[in-house]
């Protein structure tokens, strides 16, 4: 079970201490994802054949940036990238991932894969904007929204402490400057593995009076 390139589970963990419950549950993920994808729209047709890397590890480039014994709530899941693959590797007590997507289609998925592999999750179905009040330490969010949108939408959790870990593409640094204009937040860029894009772990967010 590897991309078309060769690319596959033991790539997508190395440098990663994991669990064989972890790597039992990784390739539980990959094979309902292509299972579920004949009749959900989850992952586009030519994402299927780089699925390791474009997905499984672009999410694992999260973990070291995380505390996986607290609460991450992870904005629009929709395949569970990177919410599921966070959980997976959640084995002490306190860590759990909260999914909020708002596709029923997509949350049946993201159940079913957390139940059969055991998951420490909650889905809830739903817009963002429902959910606000919900208690996290981190929040992440991939393919979501711009920069200044995705804070945005975020704020309830950012304005608390929350801390923000967000995958962002080629054009991260556009977005940076547009979202200046709307908030203020302490920033640290990290260059991605697995792509031409960032990671941005933003903190002490505060929107511009």
């Amino acid at each position: 079970m590897t991309d078309i390139d060769g690319f596959g589970l033991s790539d997508a963990i190395a440098g990663l201490d994991v669990s064989r419950e972890t790597l039992d549950a990784l390739k539980l993920i990959v094979r309902e994802l292509s299972d579920w994808r004949q009749k959900v729209n989850l992952i586009g047709p030519r994402e299927v054949d780089h699925i390791w890397r474009r997905h499984i590890f672009d999410s694992l480039q999260l973990v070291p940036h995380l505390d996986l014994t607290k609460h991450v709530v992870d904005l629009g899941s929709g395949a569970g990238f990177p919410g599921l693959v966070i959980a997976s590797l959640m084995g002490q007590p306190g860590g759990h991932v909260t999914m909020i997507e708002s596709v029923g289609k997509k949350c049946a998925f993201l159940r079913d894969v957390s139940e059969k592999a055991s998951l420490p999750t909650t889905i809830l179905n739903g817009r963002v904007e429902r959910y606000g009040h919900i208690d996290a330490d981190f929040i992440t969010a991939r393919a979501f929204a711009p920069l200044p949108k995705l804070l945005e939408y975020a704020s309830s959790w950012l304005e608390r402490g929350a801390v923000g870990v967000f995958p962002k593409g080629r054009k991260w640094q556009e977005e940076l400057t547009q979202t200046a204009d709307y908030w203020t937040f302490k920033h640290e860029v990290i260059p991605s593995r697995s792509g031409d894009g960032v990671i941005l772990i933003v903190r002490e967010a505060r929107r511009v009076a």
